[in-house]
């Protein structure tokens, strides 16, 4: 019974931590997207 939930938590931070990752790529992608080319805002340096 241990092991298997020792198993289970295991799997669900491994879910977390590759959502997490994922979110974050997401966001770096929108960032760049937003601070570069013609109509791109302006970003925090300058």
């Amino acid at each position: 019974m241990l092991k298997k939930l020792a198993v289970a938590a295991l799997a669900a931070s491994a879910v977390v931590a590759v959502r997490k990752r994922s979110a974050g790529k997401g966001e770096a992608d929108l960032w760049a997207e937003a601070t570069r080319g013609p109509g791109a805002v302006s970003s925090p340096r300058g």
